[in-house]
């Protein structure tokens, strides 16, 4: 259901930016580029997955005509160390090796082939130690340590109320386990980049969700100023925040620098799935307890992941998952213990939800749980314990205006009333079951700085030029950006274009995650579009003798609100601009108005607003088979304002489909630290085949914050489902699952014990 908001441009279909270049194939993705006397790079990885080098022969290599360069750490002119929040992995080894895949030595050669024959020639002999292979040996005291004296790589308390006091009150308490796998982004277009050094200058070309991050690695390592290095997104064949950390943009860097030649590097799918970063396993206990009329007095919650062998995203996924453990409910009493490890392990990281899928499976199904238990409407429980504007949260966070949970429940409610047939199967061999999932998603960064910044101006023309950092990876953020500055300026749509993503042009934009952009950048763009226009304000209010806070910019005239007959064309606006001899220049700069969190217990404001979800989920189970179809989905989302609606839809119907991939198909299989299925006919992935009906509700709310209302869709689009489909499955068959995936094989091994 959409609010009555006047926007002029705000809230319409539009036509993505970037849609035409793809249609055509004219899009050019980092391994499309090519320059004159390109090398092509790449890397020599370990086949063990703990241990040392004990010597390294690059001669057969190096003899090989075509062969131009074979490095290792000792051509680092820099720093050798990189990470988005702890700089622990190496660029290239120089001291130990910590998991299977780790970057050895990177080669250039004239051709591919002789690519591949130098990386097969090179000689490496190994010192195995014995790996750290589970959370359960990292936490023993005598294991190897991967880093450091510990393997434990970050802890978290989370304490509000009194738990303890409140569990003795409670007249039902549920207690259960819930575990989730690894996953790996599977991202269409694996990692590639090209890096070009001119006249003292590194331009890298990559594709890449954060090119400003980027850009400070990359100069870090060539002990370079960062005016001195160029990062440019290239268009990105998908993220999922796989391509948040550094992928190639160092070594082919480190290459280009030695030979004073672009260097390419792409990465194959093998190579780029295992050495990418992983979903975070976690291990979850949960008890909640309630009173008999299904009021919630207290949780608890011990969460338990394996984040690999580098930090990578871990202290800010652990850090989310403890502060939306207890989700979008007001539970005066919670207490959060988490403990991450390293381990030997792929590396984990950020992935479309930084922890909160997680438990999202672990607060859901407890809420479904105690709504069995109660028996009690799985929405009527939700709808006594919601967040909604006032509530406090388990950070101690007072919620403002900008909660539509609610709505989201009653709107997805009315939908299921509407759609969905009768719960009852289609054949005697099949069992049908009905699911219920919800969420919030904080948007941005947890309690810590994360601006972003934009430059505009409008063009003598009446168009525009604006710069923004943001990556735009498919989700449509250039396209989001263009409808805000046209909105703030009384422009159309087609009158913006963005350049976006060019660390050499743009300012920072921060990364291309936590589903900050569209409220981060949008609230910097909507800034500088209202600079630019105070300017054009004065301009417009002396020429029509009108107060400036009178005027309306709208379809490209500006005009007295209390008389619309007095009016401008902007371009006879603009020639009046040029007359005087003034500029419509403008630069904006947002960060999100939080605290840090209390170490202690985790109090504090980690979040200037959340987006809330409700999801229905309607399957039937082949008790033969053990294969189950998703039939339809209803997902109703919390936006604030729709600033493309057809995009959020689009978002909602993308989550909803890997949310079942999450709950049913996906998981990482490991052995000996090694992923043995890394490619697309061993990972089973939801696809179009597999897409139900989805019924995707728009929920605008009447919030403030951000541009014109605007909050993040791109994560919470997921995160509902997940929880939804295991609780159909489990109200099909009356069998509690608590570890995902949910495959065929599970749910005989299950009917058969029943």
């Amino acid at each position: 259901m959409k609010m009555e908001k006047d926007f002029a441009v705000l809230g319409k279909s539009v036509v993505k930016k970037d849609t035409m270049e793809k249609v055509l194939g004219t899009a050019r993705f980092a391994a499309d580029l090519k320059m004159p006397g390109m090398l092509y790079g790449g890397v020599l990885r370990s086949t063990i997955t703990s241990g040392y080098v004990k010597a390294l022969d690059a001669s057969a290599a190096l003899a090989m005509e075509g062969v131009v360069c074979v490095l290792t750490y000792k051509d680092i002119p820099g720093k050798n160390r990189i990470g988005i929040i702890i700089k622990d992995e190496p660029i290239l080894v120089d001291d130990k090796i910590r998991r299977y895949g780790d970057a050895i030595a990177v080669v250039a050669a004239e051709s591919p082939d002789i690519l591949e024959d130098a990386l097969n020639a090179i000689r490496v002999e190994y010192e195995e130690i014995e790996p750290v292979l589970s959370m359960e040996r990292a936490a023993q005291s005598d294991s190897p340590k991967v880093h450091g004296d510990t393997n434990v790589h970050q802890v978290r308390h989370l304490e509000h109320g009194n738990v303890d006091e409140a569990f003795a009150r409670c007249d039902v308490i549920i207690e259960n386990d819930y575990e989730t796998p690894a996953l790996s982004h599977m991202f269409i277009e694996p990692d590639a980049g090209l890096a070009v050094y001119e006249n003292g200058i590194m331009t890298v070309y990559s594709s890449t969700q954060n090119p400003h991050y980027d850009r400070g690695e990359i100069a870090a390592m060539l002990n370079f100023p960062n005016n001195r290095v160029t990062s440019v997104q290239a268009a990105t064949g998908g993220g999922f925040g796989g391509k948040l950390d550094i992928s190639v943009q160092c070594h082919a860097a480190l290459l280009a620098y030695h030979t004073g030649r672009p260097v390419r590097i792409v990465r194959s799918r093998r190579e780029s799935t295992m050495v990418s970063s992983k979903r975070h396993a976690m291990k979850m206990h949960y008890k909640t307890g309630a009173t008999k009329d299904g009021k919630i007095l207290a949780v608890q919650a011990t969460l338990l992941s394996d984040t690999g062998a580098y930090a990578s995203y871990g202290p800010a996924v652990i850090t989310r998952a403890a502060v939306h453990a207890a989700g979008p409910y007001e539970i005066p009493n919670v207490r959060v213990d988490a403990t991450f490890y390293y381990t030997n392990n792929p590396m984990a990281g950020a992935f479309r939800g930084f922890g909160v899928p997680q438990v999202a499976v672990a607060h859901e199904g407890q809420m479904n749980a105690l709504a069995r238990a109660l028996n009690m409407d799985p929405i009527e429980i939700r709808l006594l314990n919601a967040h909604r504007p006032g509530s406090v949260t388990s950070t101690g966070q007072v919620l403002g205006d900008d909660v539509s949970f609610i709505q989201c429940l009653e709107q997805a409610r009315a939908k299921a009333r509407e759609v969905l047939p009768p719960c009852i199967p289609s054949a005697p061999n099949k069992r049908r079951g009905r699911g219920y999932g919800c969420m919030y998603y904080g948007v941005g960064n947890t309690g810590l700085p994360n601006p972003a910044g934009a430059f505009l101006e409008v063009l003598p023309d009446a168009s525009v030029n604006l710069m923004v950092g943001c990556a735009d990876i498919g989700q449509g953020s250039t396209s989001a950006m263009a409808q805000i500055a046209a909105e703030e300026l009384g422009l159309e749509y087609e009158d913006i274009r963005v350049t976006f993503a060019n660390t050499q042009v743009t300012p920072e934009g921060g990364a291309t995650s936590a589903s900050r952009q569209t409220f981060i950048s949008g609230s910097a763009t909507m800034l500088a579009a209202r600079m630019a226009k105070k300017t054009l304000a004065e301009v417009a209010a002396a020429f029509l003798k009108v107060p400036e806070k009178d005027l309306v910019f709208r379809h490209r005239e500006v005009y007295s609100a209390s008389d619309p007959g007095v009016r401008m064309t902007y371009r006879e606006l603009m020639g009046e601009m040029k007359r005087l001899g003034r500029l419509a220049l403008g630069c904006g700069s947002y960060n999100p108005k939080t605290t840090g969190l209390n170490p202690a217990d985790m109090s504090g404001v980690p979040f200037e607003v959340y987006s809330y979800a409700a999801t229905i989920v309607d399957l039937e189970v082949d008790v033969e088979t053990g294969l189950v179809d998703v039939l339809n989905v209803i997902s109703a989302h919390d936006v604030g304002t729709a600033v493309n609606r057809q995009a959020v839809e689009g978002q909602i119907e993308g989550g909803v489909v890997m949310g079942t991939g999450f709950a049913l198909l996906e998981k990482i299989e490991t052995k000996n630290g090694r992923i043995t299925n890394p490619v697309f006919s061993k990972y089973l992935l939801a696809t179009s085949m597999d897409a139900p009906n989805i019924y995707p509700i728009v929920v605008e709310g009447s919030g403030t914050a951000g541009p014109f209302g605007a909050k993040g869709v791109g994560e919470p689009a997921l995160i509902p489902t997940i929880p939804a489909t295991a609780d159909a499955v489990e109200d099909a068959l009356h069998i509690h699952f608590g570890r995902l995936p949910i495959q065929h094989i599970d749910i005989m091994r299950e009917l058969y014990r029943k």
